[in-house]
Parts: structure tokens; sequence; C-alpha cells
């Protein structure tokens, strides 16, 4: 009996470890944040062009 009670010990520590990474891990996967960081990194290119036309010469 005495592995028996060990092994759930053991197991109920992960499980006590692992539920401070559960917001962690709630946030990552959170709907709101996948769609703000897909609008981040898929966004427009920006792309410098010069209209010469409004460009002062002189």
């Amino acid at each position: 009996m005495p592995s028996a009670t060990r092994g759930s010990h053991k197991y109920g520590k992960r499980l006590k470890s692992l539920k401070y990474f559960a917001p962690l891990v709630q946030i990552v996967l959170c709907p709101v944040t996948i769609m703000f960081l897909w609008a981040v990194f898929t966004g427009p290119e920006v792309t410098l062009e010069v209209n010469e036309e409004l460009v002062r010469k002189e």
C-alpha cells in the first residue's frame, strides 16, 4: 500500500504545479489574444512610396 500512496502523492504534486500555469494557457488560447496577435503579425505591409508631385523641388 505505501507505493500507491507515493504514486498518488507524486501525481498530486504535479497537478499543484500545473495549476499555476493554467492562467497562462488560458490567456494564450483566448480568442481575443489570438485575433490580436493575428492582426499584429499579418497586418498590411508598410511600403514607402514618395509622390513626386508632393516633394518640393528647389
